[in-house]
């Protein structure tokens, strides 16, 4: 196994500013609501349990007509 140097700088492959054409990070620009709502069935069946079940619930409410909201 080699070892590390000690003084080795970090290695950046650009020295310019962030590339322009990364995509936002969800975490500053969306709350876990919006989150959620913009999962698959299928990519939310992936999170922990009382979490999702909680959303399938809301997703089936919206999709039955009985939500309670206005």
């Amino acid at each position: 196994m080699a070892m590390l140097n000690k003084s080795a700088e970090p290695c950046f492959i650009s020295d310019g500013p962030p590339s322009s054409d990364l995509p936002i990070p969800p975490h500053r620009t969306m709350n876990l609501a919006q989150i959620l709502a913009s999962l698959t069935d299928d990519e939310l069946e992936r999170w922990p349990g009382s979490l999702v079940s909680t959303e399938l619930e809301k997703r089936r409410a919206t999709v039955d007509g009985t939500s309670s909201r206005g």
